[in-house]
């Protein structure tokens, strides 16, 4: 049984653990669109004139010269890119976070399915004799052998 416990305990991490991963993924998943949203409004304001996030905050006026983006790859490798190859990178990227969602939730999912059966295992484990050796005995007496609590 207690053996149980400590796997139960141990996934019961896990799933956390796999939780906040998904929180993650969310608040990518949330900043994509936004950035995704920012670069439709840039296509179709004919002004230019934007806010810069400097960071931290700080935004600077500034006007659009053209319509590339300057896009950092990975690496530190930056790209210029148009608009729409832009939009296409995005929509690859939010797949591929969607997708990762996807299988965490079926392991979130996998390893409540084992916790599950494993309370119901210990569960089941746990029923035992009294000290009172009536087989038919209803006295309810209180569980000596693990401190339960319980009756049985």
């Amino acid at each position: 049984m207690e053996k149980n416990s400590m796997r139960i305990n141990m996934l019961g991490q896990e799933a956390e653990r796999l939780e906040q991963q998904m929180q993650v993924m969310e608040q990518q998943i949330g900043e994509l669109n936004q950035i995704k949203q920012s670069i439709e409004e840039l296509e179709k304001d004919k002004s230019k004139e934007i806010l810069a996030n400097l960071g931290k905050g700080i935004f600077a006026e500034a006007k659009v010269k053209n319509n590339s983006l300057i896009i950092n790859v990975g690496a530190n490798v930056f790209l210029k890119k148009t608009p729409k190859e832009a939009q296409e990178i995005i929509e690859s990227q939010l797949k591929q976070l969607s997708e990762g969602k996807q299988n965490l939730l079926s392991s979130i999912e996998q390893l409540q399915t084992e916790m599950q059966n494993l309370l119901l295992n210990s569960n089941s484990e746990h029923e035992h004799s009294h000290s009172c050796e009536n087989e038919d005995c209803e006295c309810e007496e209180e569980c000596d052998d693990c401190k339960c609590g319980h009756k049985h």
